[in-house]
């Protein structure tokens, strides 16, 4: 799933974490078998000594020394079929910890009973299918995905909650512009795009949209705090689908800012100009990943 985000000069760091210097060597031999998978970015692995560091908080200063620009993290407890009254064993899922304790960068939860195409493809052949839960503030979010698909093979899905009015089922005013503008946004970086509107929260609609259109990740927007809310905790137990989470507290990057000045026309054209170039530099010198 990582590699379907790699642009052609990103690098790809497999990370695993041990106890102490003398588990190094177990480490290395762990991480062997994965840099071997076929990939034409540059791997790198690293293995981590936690010492005295709490396992979270290893990874979360190692994804701030790296600037990486986005953690992938495999799931096997979150597939449960848990709730908020009922959630063993998916409350004890190491994601979740992670998750609170990374602030500078999103994080992709893949899941292994994840129902999206692409996973269960030949390398991937069908392309990513991508849906967004759309909010107000959820420009730079959309501007960080587009970077990283490709609109020639990719499926870009926007879904906006709560979205019909609960009397007469039409679709609010509200829900019909962020619609548009987003849209706009999506076609400016020549992306197609198919609109959801649902009557109910994300926690109800999302699993059940998510299967329906056979969707590989399901992207969300969380709030800038360590707790995660309890409908983001609810998605990650219930959907069968990999999840990103987007929560950024930096200002958003030379790319997002230049797709959304781009999209929504709110700067000047000097300005969209400087943005773009700033963007083409960042994309030169490539991002890391840690896995």
């Amino acid at each position: 799933m990582a590699r379907a985000l790699l642009r052609p000069r990103d690098e790809l760091q497999l990370v695993t974490v041990v106890a102490s210097e003398e588990a190094v060597a177990y480490g290395k031999r762990l991480l062997e078998q994965y840099e071997q998978e076929p990939c034409d970015n540059v791997v790198t692995p690293v293995v981590l000594v936690k010492g005295d560091l709490r396992l979270d908080e290893a990874i979360a200063q190692h994804v701030s020394s790296a600037s990486a620009d986005l953690v992938v993290m495999g799931s096997h407890n979150l597939c449960a079929a848990g709730t908020r009254d009922d959630p063993l064993p998916a409350t004890g899922s190491f994601v979740k910890k992670l998750v609170k304790a990374l602030q500078c960068c999103p994080v992709l939860v893949v899941k292994a009973n994840s129902r999206g195409p692409y996973l269960r493809s030949d390398n991937g052949a069908m392309g990513l299918k991508v849906m967004v839960e759309c909010q107000p503030h959820s420009r730079h979010m959309l501007a960080w995905l587009m970077d990283k698909m490709n609109p020639d093979t990719d499926g870009l899905f926007l879904a906006v909650l709560r979205a019909r009015d609960s009397g007469t089922g039409q679709v609010k005013e509200t829900a019909t512009r962020m619609l548009n503008n987003f849209k706009v946004q999506a076609s400016v970086n020549e992306f197609y795009t198919a609109q959801r509107v649902y009557k109910e929260a994300a926690s109800q609609a999302l699993p059940q949209a998510v299967e329906a259109d056979a969707i590989d990740i399901l992207a969300v927007q969380a709030p800038e705090c360590k707790e995660l809310p309890e409908s983001i905790t609810d998605l990650l137990s219930s959907t069968r689908s990999s999840i990103l989470i987007y929560k950024i507290k930096a200002e958003p990057s030379a790319a997002a800012v230049a797709a959304a000045a781009g999209a929504l026309g709110s700067a000047s054209a000097a300005l969209a100009d400087a943005a773009a170039a700033a963007a083409a530099e960042s994309l030169r010198q490539g991002v890391t990943f840690a896995v």
